[in-house]
Order: C-alpha cells, then structure tokens, then sequence
C-alpha cells in the first residue's frame, strides 16, 4: 500500500487521534465554513455564525437538507449524562493530547430498538446513540465513547472529502457485518487503533485489559487484510488514512 498526497496531511497535520500534529481546530473551522456556505452562499460569516454550525442541533439540520435519516432514540438521564461527562474528563486525562478531540460539541441520545451497545450515523452528525449496555461499567463506557467520537472526526473529514470512489464495492467486517462501504472499513480500523491505545493505560482488571486488547489485535490484523484489498475503492484521502491505519494496525 502506497502513500498518496493528501490534503489531510499536509493542511491538517494528519488525522484525528493517531498523529500528534493533527490540528482539530483548523478542520473545525473549515467544516464550519462550508455548513455556513450551503445555507448562505455568497456571504462571510463571523465567528459567532462558525460556532453556531458546529452546534449538534444545527449540525443536523443542515445535513438534513440532503440526507434525511430517521433513527429511533430516547433521552439519556441526568445520570448519564453526567457519566458521559465525566469519562470524556477521564479519557482526557489519560491521554491529554486527546483533549481537543473529546472537547467536540455532541449531543448523547439514548439507542434504542438496535443490538449494537453504541452507534453514531454519518447522516446525524455531532449525534452519539448510547444503549444501556454501554453504562454496565466505566471502562465499557470509556470505549463506547471514544469508539463514537472517533467516528465524529472522520464523519467530519468525509463532510469535506470522500474517502471512497462512488460505485465502491461492498466489505464484511471482521465482526461478520456485510455490505459495508470502503469508507465504513476505514472506520472500524480507526477504532480499534484508538481503543487499543487506551486500553493499554486504562485503569482496570489485568485480566479484562488483556482480554480486551487481544480481541482489538485479532480484529485490527482483519482489519489490516481487508485494507490490503480496498485500495482501488479510495480516494486518495482515503488511500492516505489507510495507509495510516495500517502503520498503526501492525503495531499493535
């Protein structure tokens, strides 16, 4: 797999979590400019306008003047919310460099009427859907969490680029999930990268950590295979954040 000039790398500083010099608040603000150009072509906004397209409520109803997605949900309590809170202080502390990252504005809603213990959509963007599964513990919420913020960022880099060639071939996941987009790939290697690295420093049982790290080696090194063959259905933003993920895959 070979490195393709990326817009990414080279405006951004790389992509968000796995390189240090990633700059989030460059990304943010060219997001915000092109949600602001597609209500109000032809105008400049000032920094008010910027932030307030980058609330989750507007984030939304913006993509939804072309992608409309309806997704059953239900509130969190207080109570999750504020745990919701409080892990993404912790993950932060742990990893400080992550701060910015977790600091996105998002709205947590509850998931219902699904399997899955989290999900994120790239059609509800800066939206995070949390079953209660996700709350049995600090150290499953902990990853839920990152798990989902790290689907945030990439859904932002695709606002902007797309990561895949339209007319893609579908993948099955190493989870056994079939007919997901080369874009969707991406995705599941970018959050086992990100896991694993904070599975290595979070606080809990030895045998729980070890257990949860071998499972992301075993998924990431499928994930790697699968990368191997999906590099005709990129772009080169896409080809460029594989071959980023694979460095860190075989690290692992």
């Amino acid at each position: 797999m070979t490195t393709a000039t990326s817009i990414i790398t080279t405006e951004f500083g790389g992509f968000p979590f796995v390189d240090a010099e990633f700059a989030p608040g460059r990304l943010l603000t060219a997001v915000a400019c092109c949600r602001y150009a597609r209500e109000h072509a032809g105008t400049t906004p000032g920094r008010e306008e910027l932030a307030a397209v980058l609330q989750p409520d507007n984030a939304l109803r913006i993509r939804r003047l072309d992608l409309i997605l309806e997704l059953p949900h239900a509130e969190l309590t207080p109570t999750q919310l504020t745990e919701v809170d409080q892990t993404r202080r912790h993950i932060g502390e742990l990893m400080p460099r992550w701060q910015p990252l977790l600091d996105l504005p998002l709205a947590f809603l509850g998931l219902r009427h699904s399997k899955a213990i989290s999900s994120s959509n790239f059609a509800w963007p800066q939206h995070i859907f949390l079953a209660e599964a996700a709350f049995a513990s600090p150290t499953t919420l902990a990853e839920q969490v990152l798990h989902e913020i790290s689907h945030q960022w990439l859904y932002f880099i695709e606002e902007m680029w797309p990561l895949q060639e339209e007319g893609s071939p579908r993948f099955t996941l190493p989870s056994g999930t079939g007919g997901r987009s080369a874009s969707e790939l991406l995705g599941a290697s970018h959050v086992v990268v990100n896991p694993h690295q904070l599975w290595s420093i979070l606080p809990a049982d030895a045998d729980l950590r070890e257990r949860r790290l071998r499972h992301l080696r075993q998924y990431g090194a499928r994930c790697q295979g699968l990368l191997d063959t999906a590099h005709s259905a990129l772009t080169t933003e896409g080809q460029t954040l594989a071959h980023r993920l694979s460095k860190e895959l075989r690290q692992l």
